[in-house]
């Protein structure tokens, strides 16, 4: 029970240069679209068409391949996500300072220097309602399950030097050897966790959806940007049936309405889900771990290019993997 799934995860340091309303829950949305238009306007030669890409432009336009997933909705799981600050934060003033994370999967980290360039002239060009600005201090590489970073752009300097550090199953199968495996585990939500089920959105943390959509939000990534194959339908069946085992023993969760514009429709979506936390209880901890560990890299449900479902296994009141 593996996956070919790596991901690399580019921790941004940055300093509000004007006041910048994020919006708390919507700050990773504000500064995902901030980013895909600087990439847009610097990358595709076609910025100022009416139409949306076809799928031949997409697959030699670099910013359209990265961002573009419109051209195959519902299928294509785009090669990044963004994990906005943590805590949550909704205006800030000059001089203030916050970070931000953008996750590469698979073959995403050849496409690095389109998003640190980008990064740089989004923080110039502004963000959210206003268009506050910020620059950007310094860059990591970073990996929570280790505990490693690395500077690929350090304060004061301009120049960039690349350096992978992914994240794969070995450092989640290595970390999961630190927890118990049975007991009770804490999960929490940081960003809404907008989760679909039988074509209908499910507004509790039932661990039995919530492991379903991550199962296949890993294989999807490690099948598109990893070169996986499908994971067999007997071990897929096996890990819902643990999963489904799981009881909830203690919540404290809340659901956030939240509204945001759709690139794809021209209109708004819904983007809401729930935060907060909940303890959960297993006897198989040992077959389920590495998944959630791996998993909160790549977050869970809907919508995680624009920030949601970020969330963290916690243990023992220690700093989660996002803390």
């Amino acid at each position: 029970m593996t996956t070919p799934l790596t991901f690399t995860h580019l921790r941004f340091q940055a300093r509000a240069v004007q006041n910048i309303r994020l919006g708390r829950y919507q700050g990773a949305e504000q500064l995902r679209d901030a980013l895909a238009q600087v990439m847009l306007r610097a990358v595709c030669a076609e910025t100022r068409r009416a139409q949306k890409p076809s799928a031949e432009h997409a697959a030699v336009c670099p910013a359209c391949w990265l961002l573009a997933a419109e051209v195959d909705p519902g299928v294509v799981r785009r090669v990044y996500a963004v994990a906005g600050p943590q805590p949550p934060l909704d205006v800030l003033t000059p001089g203030q300072d916050f970070h931000f994370t953008l996750t590469l999967f698979g073959r995403g980290f050849d496409f690095l220097p389109y998003f640190v360039l980008a990064a740089s002239a989004m923080g110039e060009a502004g963000v959210g309602p206003g268009r506050g600005k910020f620059e950007i201090r310094s860059i990591h590489v970073l990996n929570p399950l280790t505990g490693e970073s690395y500077p690929i752009l350090s304060e004061g300097e301009k120049i960039v030097r690349p350096r992978n550090l992914p994240i794969g199953w070995k450092e989640a199968e290595e970390a999961a050897q630190r927890y118990p495996p049975e007991g009770d585990l804490r999960l929490r939500f940081l960003s809404p966790t907008r989760l679909i089920e039988s074509d209908a959105l499910v507004k509790a943390p039932d661990f039995g959806v919530f492991f379903r959509r991550l199962l296949e939000r890993i294989d999807e990534l490690a099948r598109q940007h990893n070169g996986g194959q499908k994971r067999s339908p007997e071990e897929v069946k096996r890990l819902w049936q643990l999963a489904d085992e799981v009881r909830l023993v203690d919540q404290s969760t809340q659901w956030v309405d939240l509204w945001g514009p759709s690139g794809r429709t021209g209109g708004r979506t819904p983007m809401g889900g729930f935060v907060g936390w909940a303890v959960y209880r297993s006897k198989h901890w040992s077959d389920l771990l590495p998944f959630l560990l791996l998993g909160q890299g790549v977050q869970v449900g809907k919508l995680t290019a624009k920030g949601n479902g970020v969330f963290q296994v916690e243990l023992d009141g220690k700093d989660g993997y996002w803390g």
